[in-house]
């Protein structure tokens, strides 16, 4: 069954598809990551990358950990199309699933999961949370990128509807969210040891110049 942002990905394939590719130029967000990743001083031998779009974030980090073992799950098969043609070798495994159900993958088998630019774009980003942290093994590492609020107790919950893009042609909204660090640390209660929030401040200029 497709949800919005799904639907609203399959409307808007060819922008999907142009942002899936240009990510495997690394990213400031891919090489922010890779920072505190580093710093951890660990050597990850079996990455989850949850919702992997074209599969950037794993060919980047293999890299770095080229021992380790990748799986790669994603619900939108135009992007694990690209994923597949873009990573090849025995390291690499990739599953069609839901953030919301992990269902192909087992509790406690991974060491570092990787869950990147997908909670701001959800409905349901604790739910989401708890099955990635089912999958993390005791001791293992959750990484993830969202929009946060660290400054004020608040909550934005949006959709938003991108009338440059086909998906606002058909009137498909998705969400755009942020979360308060207050409602972060309600939904990890009890479920980790510690988290923390990273301010990520890109070190280049951005420009835009188009009306979406």
């Amino acid at each position: 069954m497709e949800d919005d942002y799904l639907r609203a990905l399959k409307a808007n394939k060819k922008n999907s598809e142009e942002y899936y590719r240009k990510s495997f130029v690394k990213t400031e967000q891919q090489k922010f990551l890779e920072t505190l990743l580093k710093k951890e001083g660990r050597n990850f031998v079996n990455v989850a990358d949850v919702a992997c779009g074209g599969g950037a974030l794993s060919y980047h980090l293999s890299e770095i950990y080229p021992s380790a073992k990748f799986t790669l799950v994603e619900y939108n098969d135009d992007a694990m199309d690209i994923a597949r043609q873009n990573l090849k070798g025995n390291n690499f495994s990739f599953k069609m699933d839901s953030i919301y159900e992990l269902k192909t993958l087992e509790v406690n088998s991974f060491d570092l999961v990787c869950c990147w630019q997908t909670l701001s774009w959800i409905d349901d980003p604790e739910l989401a949370l708890k099955k990635l942290i089912q999958i993390t093994k005791p001791g293992g590492k959750l990484y993830l990128s969202s929009l946060f609020n660290v400054n004020f107790d608040v909550d934005i919950y949006a959709k938003v509807i991108d009338h440059s893009r086909p998906s606002g042609k058909e009137n498909i909204p998705f969400s755009y969210n942020t979360y308060s660090q207050l409602s972060v640390g309600k939904w990890l209660n009890g479920l980790v040891k510690d988290f923390k929030i990273h301010e990520f401040v890109p070190g280049i200029d951005f420009n835009y110049t188009g009306r979406g």
